[in-house]
C-alpha cells in the first residue's frame, strides 16, 4: 500500500514521524520534518505502521544529499540525509521529551544547551566489524543482513587508511580498528596488536588515560572532553567533597575530580578488573592516589561496602552504565543511602527516563540535564542529569 504522509518530527533514533489518513502513527525512515513523501507501508500494528520511502514530495530546507554510499543500507547513519543543525536540534528535543512527558517534576528542570560536535566524520576512534564473505561487514536494519563496507565516514583518517588496507578473516571474525595519539592505529587482527595490552588516550587537555585494549574508553576523540568538562561543572554545582562512582571504567571522571576539586575524595567499582588496574596507574600518573581508590566487583553488588565509609550527606553517586542502565536493586541501595546528590551519564535516553522514574520514589527529581552529541549522523547520543533530593 503506497500512501502519500506528511511528516511532522524525527522520532528518538531517526525515523521520520507521520501519520496514515487514519491517524495512525506512521515510522518512515529518511523523511524529514516538513516535508510529504510517497512511501509504502512494510509492517503494521494495532498501535503503528512502519513504511519504506520511495519519494519526496515535497523536500524540507534540511534535506542534503547524503554523503556515504551506504546511506540507507547501513543502520549506523540515520542522518546523513539532514543537516547538522536538524540533527542536532531534533536530538535535543528527543531527550527533553524523554524527561519531561508525563513527569509533574519536569517544569523546574533546568536544560543546558545541546553539545555539538565539530564534524560528523573522522570523529570515532573506534570501529567494529564482522568478516562474512571476503569483506568487512557492518549488521543491517534487521541485525542480520551483512553490509559490506569498504569505507566508513566516521572512523578517524587513519583507522579508515587501515580499514581499506586490511584483509578480512574468516566468516563470523570479529574485528576491531582503533586509533589513539600515542599508538596510531591499529587492527586486532595483527601481530601488533596481539604484542600490546594497553592504549595510552588522550582526553584533551586533560592529558593521557592507560586503557586495556579490549575495556570501553569514550569513542568520540572531540567530544570526550567536552562530556568530561560537563561532568565536571555539574559536579562542582553540588557541593560535594565525597564521590562515589559506579560502572568507573579507568577511573577518568573519579581521577578528574579529584584533580579539579580541592579536598574532594573518589571511591570507585568497575567490573572490568583489568580497567580498575588501569585506573590505580591513571591515578599515581595524574598524582591523586592518595584521595582515589578504585574496587573490582560488580556495582550492584559492591555498593553497600563503597557507601560503608561515606556519609550520604555532602555525598554524591555518579553513575555511567550501559544502555541497559541501572539494574532496579541499585536503584533501591542508592534511595536507601539518600547521598545529597546523583549524577547520572547516560547513552541511552529511554532507560534514563525509567531510572529517573525509580529514583522519584526515593525523593529524587532532575535538577539540570544537558544532551552530549557523542554519536553524530547516528540516532544515538549521551546526557548528563544531575539529581537532588527534593524538599
Amino acid at each position: 500500500m503506497e500512501l502519500s504522509i506528511p511528516v511532522s518530527r524525527i522520532a528518538f533514533g531517526g525515523d521520520g514521524v507521520g501519520r496514515l489518513p487514519d491517524g495512525k502513527v506512521c515510522f518512515v525512515p529518511g523523511a524529514l520534518p516538513g516535508e510529504t513523501v510517497r512511501a509504502g507501508v512494510v509492517r503494521e500494528t494495532k498501535s503503528f505502521a512502519r513504511a519504506a520511502l520511495l519519494q519526496v514530495l515535497n523536500a524540507s530546507p534540511e534535506r542534503r544529499e547524503p554523503d556515504c554510499p551506504l546511506a540507507g543500507t547501513c543502520p549506523g547513519c540515520v542522518y546523513r540525509h539532514a543537516s547538522y543543525d536538524c540533527e542536532l536540534g531534533w536530538k535535543n528535543r528527543q531527550f527533553t521529551d524523554f524527561l519531561t512527558r508525563g513527569n509533574p517534576a519536569a517544569g523546574d528542570i533546568r536544560f543546558l544547551p545541546p553539545l555539538g560536535a565539530p564534524s560528523r566524520n573522522g570523529c570515532r576512534n573506534k570501529l567494529a566489524f564482522v568478516c562474512e564473505n571476503g569483506a568487512f561487514c557492518y549488521r543491517g536494519f534487521d541485525n542480520r543482513t551483512a553490509v559490506p563496507v569498504q569505507d566508513c565516514l566516521l572512523g578517524h583518517p587513519a583507522i579508515r587508511e587501515l580499514l581499506m588496507s586490511a584483509e578480512p578473516g574468516a566468516d563470523g571474525q570479529k574485528r576491531t580498528f582503533r586509533r589513539t595519539a600515542h599508538d596510531g592505529a591499529l587492527d586486532s587482527g595483527s601481530d601488533a596488536w596481539r604484542r600490546i595490552t594497553h592504549l595510552t588516550e588522550r582526553l584533551g587537555a586533560f592529558g593521557d588515560f592507560r586503557v586495556p585494549k579490549a575495556s570501553f574508553f569514550q569513542v568520540n576523540i572531540d567530544m570526550a572532553p567536552k562530556l568530561a568538562e560537563r561532568v565536571l561543572t555539574l559536579l562542582k554545582e553540588t557541593g560535594t567533597e565525597r564521590l562515589l562512582e559506579l560502572y568507573c571504567g579507568s577511573g577518568v571522571f573519579s581521577i578528574l575530580a579529584a584533580e579539579t576539586i580541592h579536598g574532594l575524595t573518589a571511591r570507585a567499582v568497575e567490573l572490568d578488573a583489568a580497567a580498575i588496574e588501569a585506573a590505580e596507574f591513571n591515578a599515581a600518573r595524574h598524582g591523586i592516589s592518595d584521595r582515589c581508590t578504585f574496587l573490582a566487583a560488580d556495582a550492584d553488588a559492591a555498593f553497600h561496602t563503597l557507601a560503608s565509609s561515606c556519609a550520604p550527606a555532602g555525598c554524591c553517586v555518579l553513575v555511567d552504565p550501559p544502555r541497559t542502565g541501572l539494574p532496579a536493586s541499585l536503584v533501591q541501595e542508592i534511595g536507601r543511602f539518600a547521598p545529597s546528590a546523583v549524577l547520572y551519564v547516560s547513552c541511552a535516553p529511554d532507560t534514563l527516563r525509567r531510572d529517573a522514574d525509580r529514583l522519584a520514589e526515593h525523593g529524587y527529581v532532575i535538577q539540570t540535564a544537558g544532551m552530549v552529541d557523542m554519536f553524530p549522523a547516528t540516532g544515538h547520543f549521551e546526557s548528563v542529569s544531575l539529581f537532588r533530593r527534593s524538599a
